[in-house]
């Protein structure tokens, strides 16, 4: 009968690769060094195939061995990897929360919460993933999170909506610029300004655009991204003024950028979504209680 390989070879062997000597691996392993050549022998004979050159009294890797090393390695890297899911499946017996939230929330907001949260819960495991709002929505009520921050409509299919109200844009204006002696920025003090903008996609852009259109205001778009916190970059190099969304906001803490309050009011429509249907945990409960208290304005831009 055909012998097959064993787990210990395998380990002998890339114990072996990995030292570059018998006497290495056999440290590693806690075994003795002929124990480990017997290991090497075997395994060879096994697979039919000469997997090292004899150099006096060394050995080395042919490429063979190099080629068979690679696949032990993923093999290795792919164990590690189970044993971390392990470990987090057995975190998450002494509960877990999972949360979903697009990236102005995700980024500063969030980050600066959990800890908080963590203190009080200690055992529970957290994931915080940051997603674009249609995902977040669907990965919730497909139940793959327990909690979201993301835009929503009230009849979204398959998710319980809450909104967080009084949230809205705010400025973020160079700290040199003259506008940021203002308290407030008013939509005449665009005029003539070069701006940095959402894209089209935003919700905030779309309106900012619209209250410039009626104003008869032109004020340049110099630049666009997709992201507030790339927009707070540029203003922060003076590349220009950003209407931006409160949670970015408040994590800002270069100096080189100010906050301001934005009129006429550009409200920003974030949401806390829940899974339709599903009983909520102490643990979701209690993130939500934390994220409501800090989700205002006066919270936000500390005021």
């Amino acid at each position: 009968m055909q012998r097959r390989l064993t787990q210990r070879q395998v380990e002998a062997f890339r114990a072996v690769m990995l030292h570059g000597s018998i006497s290495g691996a056999a440290e590693m392993l806690g075994l003795t060094q002929p124990a480990v050549s017997r290991l090497m022998r075997d395994m060879q004979d096994t697979l039919q195939l000469r997997l090292f050159l004899r150099r006096g009294n060394q050995i080395a890797p042919n490429a063979e061995a190099s080629l068979l090393f690679e696949e032990v390695q993923r093999s290795f890297v792919s164990l590690g990897r189970i044993e971390r899911t392990a470990h987090e499946i057995k975190r998450a017996w002494h509960g877990s929360l999972r949360i979903s939230a697009m990236a102005g929330p995700a980024h500063g907001f969030l980050p600066a919460l959990l800890p908080r949260f963590l203190q009080e819960h200690p055992e529970t495991y957290v994931a915080l993933h940051s997603h674009v709002s249609s995902t977040t929505l669907e990965r919730v009520s497909l139940r793959q999170f327990d909690v979201g921050i993301a835009y929503a409509g009230p009849e979204y299919p398959g998710v319980d909506v809450e909104l967080l109200p009084g949230l809205e844009a705010v400025c973020a204006v160079p700290v040199g610029h003259a506008l940021a002696r203002r308290t407030a920025i008013e939509i005449e003090d665009l005029r003539g300004q070069q701006l940095l903008s959402l894209g089209s996609g935003s919700q905030i852009s779309s309106r900012l655009d619209a209250l410039l259109r009626v104003a008869g205001i032109a004020a340049p778009v110099l630049a666009e991204s997709t992201a507030s916190e790339v927009l707070c970059r540029l203003v922060a190099h003076g590349v220009g003024l950003a209407l931006v969304d409160p949670f970015t906001a408040s994590a800002v803490r270069d100096p080189a950028v100010v906050i301001r309050r934005f009129r006429p009011r550009v409200d920003y429509a974030a949401a806390l979504v829940f899974p339709a249907g599903v009983p909520r945990s102490r643990a979701v409960e209690r993130f939500a209680e934390i994220v409501r208290a800090a989700a205002t304005m006066d919270q936000l831009l500390e005021v």
